[in-house]
């Protein structure tokens, strides 16, 4: 009796097998729908001194994002940039107000960027 068991048990077990790689839900992935576009509008502004920079500001976005502020210092030639990420919620404006210590800074710039689109929201220079 086991000896014809075998054969039919496997026999089936290769049918379903062969019917699920055929159906249409293991066939490719769907293709999710696109998330809305997330923009975002805002400013920023840099103040450098000779022994830091400050940039405050506020931005505002249609949806939930991450923004990027990125200062960068000019100390006599030699450069640094110091990067934070923002979380934004639609709607809320986000406050900015950061300080970077530098010792003899000459200038420096910050960018906000929506991590989103890659799009620049605002951005500012100042030489000390």
């Amino acid at each position: 009796m086991n000896r014809r068991l075998a054969p039919s048990l496997m026999m089936l077990t290769c049918g379903l097998v062969t019917m699920a790689l055929a159906s249409p839900a293991a066939a490719a992935p769907s293709v999710l729908p696109a998330l809305p576009a997330v923009s975002c509008s805002g400013g920023v502004t840099t103040t450098a001194t000779t022994t830091g920079a400050t940039t405050t500001g506020s931005a505002t976005c249609t949806g939930a994002t991450t923004l990027k502020l990125s200062t960068t210092l000019d100390a006599a030639g030699v450069t640094s940039t110091v990067t934070s990420l923002l979380p934004a919620l639609p709607g809320l404006p986000v406050p900015i107000n950061t300080t970077v210590p530098a010792v003899g800074l000459t200038s420096a710039c910050s960018v906000l960027v929506n991590t989103a689109t890659g799009a620049t929201v605002a951005s500012s220079c100042d030489a000390a």
